[in-house]
């Protein structure tokens, strides 16, 4: 890319996107006036926003006059874009095609035009019975093209098409571009896909780089402190995570000749191994020992999790549960068991407040992140804004979480405050408490704290099923026709 493409904005591409649409970067705007009549293998660094790009495509194809196939993409995927193509209102309403969908409505919804999700499998069989207008195909949309490295069936339906269209247009969309680490793999890449072009856009590209640093965020990291005690317990977890990372490897022949070897141990508490991942894929061919210590390995890492990330009220139950479960302690190799494990618990209840049984609410620790969180609340109370910037809205405040617990919990403390939360903490370990519960002391204001969950795919399911009624609807319209 040339930075001059990427300098001005001219009417090509001002015409990408509408009103209601995706505002696109000015170096995105470049690539689609540049790629759009080509056939292209768009290798995108991760993290950029491949689905913005592949979305925008999509919308350019929604047209009666077109007929756009969308190949490799997952129930999860058709869901997304079926319902960001209908908030954008698109001319023609996508379709989603699969086996479920009779021959001759296939053939009928084909004539209709627009963008249309196609399961490969019926999209080979309909090609090699001619069932599909080739010559009104405008282009086959490929997603997540680096697994063509592996399917063959698109690569061969694919061939089909071109050999019936030797014109035709295939786009391809790949975010993950260490699959490609050598020359050779990206050229295999290119013959499969039957594409001439490959744009990448790296990270480090000069208008990229320019790009993003317009809108650059400023940055302000807080050092949590937490008592010495749940200090402990964290190097007591890693302790064990590393020594069970160690015995998986010692009774692996494929561990012991890989390349794990010289993996950082300092990464191995928090990140899956790759022979934790290989082992996985065959767990019906490993031994007890390695079950044991593969399932050590997700409960430890799930502990040391939540004694990061959560109250020590929520790490005490966790680790009761699995003490009083006996399927677990069977299916483990006893670290549950071992003194190591007493300390943590002991550890625990003295962050808790709890000596010899008797629990101190006054001595219960709160958490420390708890208090962080409230100061940097209460800082952006303070910042005077103008509201000019923001005209009849307010600005909003972010707060992200690596987990739907964590959610709730800091949900719940900037609706009512430390001081309650904790008071309700404190009664989850099941002491009696000598305190009323206290009052309710938001950080924000209530009525504006919502919670964004991890999408459900109900809603977005029932999207995907509203697309196939119209699909059958415009197959037994064309039928009466």
């Amino acid at each position: 890319m040339e930075h001059d493409e990427a300098g001005g904005s001219s009417p090509a591409n001002d015409s990408f996107g509408n009103r209601e649409g995706l505002e696109l970067l000015e170096y995105e705007r470049a690539t689609l006036a540049k790629t759009l009549p080509a056939s292209v293998l768009f290798v995108v660094a991760s993290g950029l926003g491949l689905e913005r790009l592949f979305l925008e495509h999509l919308i350019l194809f929604s047209d009666r006059r077109l007929l756009a196939l969308v190949l490799n993409t997952n129930e999860h995927d058709e869901s997304y874009f079926v319902s960001k193509l209908k908030e954008h209102n698109v001319n023609c309403e996508p379709k989603i095609i699969n086996s479920d969908v009779s021959v001759k409505d296939r053939q009928s919804i084909y004539l209709e035009g627009g963008v249309q999700f196609c399961s490969s499998r019926v999209l080979l069989v309909d090609l090699l019975q001619n069932r599909i207008p080739t010559d009104r195909i405008a282009a086959v949309l490929v997603y997540r093209a680096h697994q063509t490295l592996n399917a063959f069936q698109d690569s061969f339906i694919l061939r089909l098409y071109r050999e019936k269209k030797p014109d035709g247009m295939v786009k391809a969309f790949t975010d993950v571009p260490n699959t490609l680490s050598s020359l050779g793999q990206l050229q295999r890449l290119v013959d499969r896909l039957y594409v001439r072009h490959v744009e990448l856009m790296p990270r480090f590209s000069n208008i990229i780089e320019t790009e993003l640093n317009r809108y650059q965020l400023k940055t302000a990291i807080f050092s949590v402190d937490v008592p010495t005690p749940l200090r402990r317990v964290h190097r007591t977890l890693i302790e064990f995570i590393k020594v069970c990372v160690r015995d998986l490897r010692t009774s692996s022949t494929s561990g012991k000749q890989s390349d794990d070897q010289n993996e950082e141990m300092v990464h191995v508490p928090w990140a899956t191994t790759q022979l934790e991942k290989r082992l996985r894929d065959r767990r019906g061919h490993i031994s007890e020992k390695q079950q044991r210590l593969l399932n050590d390995l997700a409960s430890l890492r799930e502990i040391l999790q939540l004694s990061e990330n959560m109250d020590v009220a929520t790490v005490l139950s966790r680790l009761q549960m699995l003490k009083n479960d006996r399927t677990v302690l069977e299916e483990h190799s006893g670290w549950l068991l071992s003194p190591s494990f007493g300390r943590i618990m002991e550890d625990l209840l003295t962050i808790a407040g709890v000596t010899n049984g008797k629990g101190d609410q006054k001595k219960f620790s709160t958490p420390a992140k708890w208090t962080v969180l409230a100061e940097v609340l209460r800082e952006v109370k303070n910042i005077q804004l103008e509201k000019k910037d923001y005209n009849h809205s307010t600005p909003s405040v972010v707060v992200i979480t690596n987990s739907e617990d964590l959610s709730r919990q800091a949900a719940d403390v900037i609706k009512y405050g430390i001081d309650k939360i904790k008071w309700m903490t404190w009664k989850q370990l099941g002491y009696n408490s000598t305190q009323e519960m206290p009052e309710d002391e938001p950080l924000w204001n209530p009525d504006s704290v919502s919670q964004l969950m991890r999408c459900s795919l109900r809603r977005y399911c029932e999207l995907a099923k509203n697309a196939e009624n119209y699909r059958k609807s415009c197959s037994k319209a064309a039928k009466t026709c």
